[in-house]
């Protein structure tokens, strides 16, 4: 008789070989003959992930696979080498089904951009897996989000992002499983297939370490300190990847590029610092507290303010280094066409309008315990990307504004200092007349909860900080 673990082990297998499958064939059939192939790559990969995640944990990807062995705890090596193996058979398959459908000619498969360099191709597949395994691990492995109902919108939109912003630098694979396909077209086809095993999976060994590191642990509580730096190091990580995308990100895409990997940052890290990734929302989230909603203190304020800073600069010099002409990482500048009075009236209501969203959806009462709260604040950037960009550059937030004045010395760039701050703070306002049960003692679900509690002593008093370390 077959064992409980057997059957287990091969419900896992089969899992995984399917949605392994599905999205290589996905791939295979879209990559060539649909522009918005990376909206179909990205649903079809969250669809299979909310089917399988309970069976197997979804993976579909050998670099994720490793990200969850380094983090520990949820699986064996035993399992992890059957997954890699079901994961490029899956691949293999997918292939063979696509030339069967299309033939091999019509049929996609990841390819460097033509004028690409090898190091950028490694640095764009690096950067962007890290950012799919810490998505993956936050959303469905931390014990802080158990339960949540967005985990596959949040791992199929980082893919999908990905895609739109480096896909043709490095031919978007983020997955050695995907890259693996290129094998079966030819030595030329396959001479870089190298890149898409070492890269990604370097980009889930680090996701990995740094989820031991500023994932919350019930078994050994941190200490005041630790909680503090965890919150930075994710606001960093969100920001850092922000602007990334914001650097490369290209065509009619873009501004769904841009709102879904916010989305999908936020949600990876919404449960450690609250996912701010932006001054202006760091300066709404201040004066909510300023009146009478939460404790997040002004010290704390400006850390977040340096974590997205040197997060912004380093989004930015990556960027670079994928498109290693400076001259074409994209970054946020007043159009000619626009005055100096419609960039700041643009940048300030849309900036408004962001903090608005993350007011109510991440901070309100009434609304705690939602799962809508990231895809709301990404799709707002996402339609104010689309309806004020054009007028304004399309910050909405002085992180990423500053990209402009450290690649290109913009001076515009005091436009998203001036108008995005005063957006979030006016926001705050509103928000207190229309939630005025959460300024009346009402304990509300502050969007940086996992840590304003430790955090509002040790800013506030540096002598919590001996006492609590």
């Amino acid at each position: 008789a077959v064992s409980a673990e057997a059957k287990a082990r091969a419900a896992k297998a089969l899992t995984e070989f399917l949605g392994t499958l599905f999205l290589c064939l996905t791939i295979s059939l879209a990559a060539r003959s649909s522009p918005i192939a990376p909206i179909a790559i990205g649903c079809v990969l969250a669809v299979s992930i909310f089917a399988g995640g309970h069976v197997s944990g979804a993976h579909y990807n050998p670099a994720v696979t490793l990200a969850v062995l380094v983090r520990g705890g949820k699986m064996c090596l035993a399992d992890g080498a059957l997954y890699v193996l079901s994961q490029v058979t899956g691949a293999f398959v997918a292939a063979l089904f696509s030339w069967v459908l299309i033939g091999k000619d019509a049929s996609g498969h990841p390819v460097v951009g033509a004028d690409a360099h090898l190091m950028s191709v490694v640095l764009c597949e690096f950067l962007v897996t890290f950012a799919l395994s810490s998505v993956v691990l936050h959303t469905a492995t931390s014990v802080g989000q158990e339960g949540n109902s967005h985990f596959g919108l949040a791992i199929g939109f980082t893919v999908l992002s990905g895609a739109v912003a480096v896909g043709g630098v490095s031919g978007g694979c983020f997955n050695p499983a995907v890259g693996s396909m290129s094998l079966l077209y030819g030595a030329d086809a396959a001479k870089n297939v190298w890149a898409y095993w070492v890269a990604p999976l370097l980009g889930g060994a680090t996701a990995g370490a740094v989820f031991r590191v500023v994932a919350p642990r019930e078994d050994q509580p941190a200490s005041l300190n630790w909680k503090v730096t965890t919150a930075c190091i994710v606001e960093l990580v969100g920001t850092m990847m922000l602007c990334f995308v914001v650097g490369n990100a290209r065509g009619a895409l873009a501004p769904l590029a841009i709102g879904s990997m916010l989305m999908s940052m936020i949600y990876m890290g919404g449960y450690i610092s609250g996912a701010h990734y932006n001054p202006a929302v760091t300066v709404a989230v201040f004066t909510r507290s300023l009146l009478g909603a939460g404790g997040f203190s002004l010290h704390q304020a400006l850390g977040y303010f340096v974590a997205q800073l040197v997060g912004a600069i380093l989004g930015a010099l990556a960027a670079w280094g994928a498109r290693v002409d400076v001259q074409a990482v994209g970054v946020p500048a007043r159009p000619a066409s626009s005055s100096i009075g419609q960039a700041f009236l643009g940048e300030l209501l849309a900036t408004f309008l962001l903090a608005y969203v993350v007011l109510h959806t991440a901070t309100a009462s009434c609304a705690e315990g939602n799962s809508y709260f990231g895809f709301s604040i990404g799709m707002t950037v996402t339609a104010m990307a689309c309806a004020v960009g054009p007028i304004s550059g399309g910050a909405f937030n002085p992180a990423v504004g500053i990209t402009g004045l450290v690649l290109r010395g913009f001076t515009d760039f005091w436009i998203y200092w001036v108008a995005c701050p005063l957006g979030g703070a006016l926001a705050a306002v509103c928000f207190s007349v229309q939630t005025p049960e959460d300024f009346r003692g009402v304990a509300g679900k502050a969007v940086d909860k996992s840590v304003e509690d430790a955090v509002i002593d040790f800013w506030a008093e540096p002598s919590a900080r001996s006492a609590n370390a």
